[in-house]
């Protein structure tokens, strides 16, 4: 029996459009498909039967007889189902305000941490599953084709799709992202927390690669916050090889950089993002170069 509470509840409902009977823009057979092919069960069986039986009243009765963990996993499925469905122009951005879908991600969050807390202390595989260290299989499929698509929009939309999907290709990995934020003055594209350090995200897909002087800029921005806090650049495009020089004369760096090959590597190369953080930030403490590549990082692996 799944631990959802009436303000959860609610806030799903609203998120998945349920008011009316409906779950999002879903007919009764892609709901079935969506249920099938994404969590291998059948939504139509008897057992979540509720009240007039449509596919809101369905997704009750699922609620109502399902476990956390797999709760858990529709909620997050579904959110990758929005996401996907805006990009694709079936569905609208703002009938999904940030916070909205930020409440999604947490109320998903709490139900797996839940099967964390019950998971025996040995159990290492149960605990780095429960808590999205490596996502699955489906999910970095998702991933991958939301990717496919930002190759095919608008570079003013591409902009604001990349940003995300980086904070889901965070939340997939555990990294506990925020979305973008204004500050006085200033725009910062994401955060995410990586053990005890804090990143702040720059991101960009531009036709050109990054210079000198945004690396500068986000630097800056990076040391005007706390001591701890770190950067992470992610250029789709890449840096120049003057602009990447340059920096590393001046000052010690507190960023790192990331490019579309990078991303490459975590999406269609089985990488691990957290493990290549903290491998480029070993590198650039030991020779304060923001950007090596996960080439020279993982000099044995074939790509």
């Amino acid at each position: 029996m799944a631990t959802l509470t009436t303000t959860e509840k609610q806030i799903l409902e609203k998120l998945f459009q349920m008011g009316s009977g409906y779950v999002l823009n879903f007919s009764d057979r892609t709901f079935g498909e969506f249920f099938r092919d994404d969590l291998q069960i059948d939504i139509f069986d008897p057992k979540y039967n509720y009240a007039s039986g449509s596919k809101a009243n369905r997704m009750r009765g699922f609620w109502q007889s399902s476990d956390d963990a797999l709760i858990g996993k529709s909620i997050q499925q579904l959110l990758n189902y929005i996401d996907t469905h805006i990009v694709l122009g079936r569905l609208r951005r703002e009938d999904f305000p940030a916070e909205l879908i930020q409440r999604g991600h947490a109320i998903s969050a709490r139900l797996v941490e839940s099967v964390v807390r019950k998971a025996p202390p040995n159990d290492q595989t149960t605990l780095a599953s429960a808590a999205h260290t490596v996502p699955s299989r489906e999910a970095l499929e998702t991933l991958r084709n939301r990717m496919n698509l930002l190759h095919t929009l608008m570079p003013q939309r591409r902009g604001f799709e990349f940003e995300v999907f980086l904070n889901e290709l965070f939340y997939v990995f555990g990294l506990a992202p925020r979305e973008s934020f204004r500050l006085v003055g200033e725009q910062i594209d994401g955060s995410f927390q990586l053990g005890q350090d804090v990143y702040l995200v720059e991101a960009k897909w531009e036709n050109h690669k990054t210079n000198e002087s945004d690396l500068l800029s986000f630097s800056g921005k990076v040391e005007g916050k706390a001591q701890w806090s770190r950067g992470l650049f992610i250029s789709y495009s890449g840096f120049t090889d003057d602009g990447l020089e340059a920096f590393a004369r001046g000052k010690p760096t507190r960023i790192i950089c990331m490019d579309g090959f990078d991303l490459a590597g975590i999406l269609n190369h089985d990488l691990i993002l957290s493990e290549i953080v903290n491998r480029k930030m070993r590198r650039a403490g030991e020779t304060n170069q923001a950007f090596v590549s996960v080439r020279d990082l993982y000099p044995s692996h074939v790509f």
